[in-house]
């Protein structure tokens, strides 16, 4: 039988499910680590000569059971190293930024930590939704929106689990490229999940598709209630960060927004219309969870780490403006 070697983490191409949706049905690798694990098997593996007077190779396990070369006067144990701490930590005791061996995930969960203990995040003030004439109105729209599903169903169904993806393309950077703005969009992604579960819990609004049997969504309805819209609540909280951000590197001195406000609010504005017309939420659900991401992000920016995660960001692009 093969063992295993490594930590077995979640690959980071991964980080990834992504939307509120995303982790439905995700299989529990782990504790606390619900992707697929990375997994490097060790079998036995032969040695590199045969021993003094044998014609056979040994076969080794990991670690090496056998000295290499197997006659080889050397010892096999080996010594631990100097290592005190999982990532590099600075002179007060916290965690450099970016963090080294953090995966996006598991990081974006310290910073959901410091998101809880902040006063107001559940308390944020949404309109009831619509009933009676105008939620006929709104079923009427989204009947009206079919006809756009061929057209933007690869997108949509991208979309369900990778919307940081898209900001990515937009801004053409990466974890290697902006690794503090990279863990800046996984912690609002996460917090916006948060916060989108937390609120559908309060108002428990039906699906469209539960009122409607003319909608048909085309993939499976999520499991939780419609109101906010989850996937609206994730994109324009990364739309608002990044809008920080950038206000931040503009400077105090600007008082023109960045020129990346328009495409980052207008690139949120479609993943929301998106997750409409695919019949799965109203478009006041997408008004919601447009309200819940600006005031979450108020509150976002206020914590520490990401504070200083926005410092560190800010730099990172001031560097390739240079």
């Amino acid at each position: 039988m093969g063992r295993t070697i490594g930590l077995a983490e979640g690959a980071e191409g991964a980080e990834g499910a992504e939307g509120a949706e995303g982790a439905e049905g995700a299989g529990g690798g782990g504790a606390i680590n619900l992707r697929s694990p990375v997994i490097r098997p060790i079998g036995v593996s032969a040695s590199l000569c045969p021993a003094h007077g044998e014609t056979w190779y040994r076969g080794n396990r990991w670690p090496p059971e056998n000295k290499e070369p197997p006659d080889a006067n050397r010892p096999n144990a080996w010594p631990l190293s100097d290592v005190k701490h999982f990532t590099p930590l600075d002179s007060t005791g916290a965690v450099k930024l970016p963090p080294r061996n953090w995966s996006g995930f598991h990081f974006s969960l310290v910073l959901l930590s410091e998101f809880v203990q902040k006063p107001g995040w559940s308390a944020i003030t949404l309109p009831h939704y619509p009933s009676g004439t105008d939620l006929d109105c709104e079923i009427t729209e989204l009947v009206k929106l079919i006809e756009f599903r061929p057209g933007v169903m690869a997108e949509a169904l991208e979309q369900r689990t990778n919307i940081p993806r898209y900001f990515y393309g937009l801004l053409a950077f990466d974890r290697l490229s902006h690794p503090c703005t990279y863990y800046l969009v996984q912690g609002a992604l996460r917090v916006a999940q948060f916060q989108a579960v937390f609120y559908k819990n309060k108002f428990q609004r039906p699906r469209p598709s539960q009122l409607s049997a003319s909608l048909m969504p085309p993939i499976e309805v999520p499991g939780h209630a419609s109101y906010p819209s989850g996937h609206a609540t994730e994109a324009y909280s990364l739309a608002f960060c990044l809008t920080e951000l950038f206000t931040r590197l503009a400077g105090p001195a600007s008082s023109a927004p960045p020129p990346q406000r328009e495409p980052l609010m207008r690139l949120a504005d479609r993943i929301a219309r998106n997750r409409e017309i695919l019949g799965l939420h109203y478009r006041t659900d997408s008004e919601a969870g447009k309200l819940l991401a600006e005031e979450t992000m108020r509150i976002f920016k206020t914590c520490p780490t990401v504070g200083y995660l926005l410092t560190e960001a800010v730099q990172e692009w001031r560097e390739f403006y240079a």
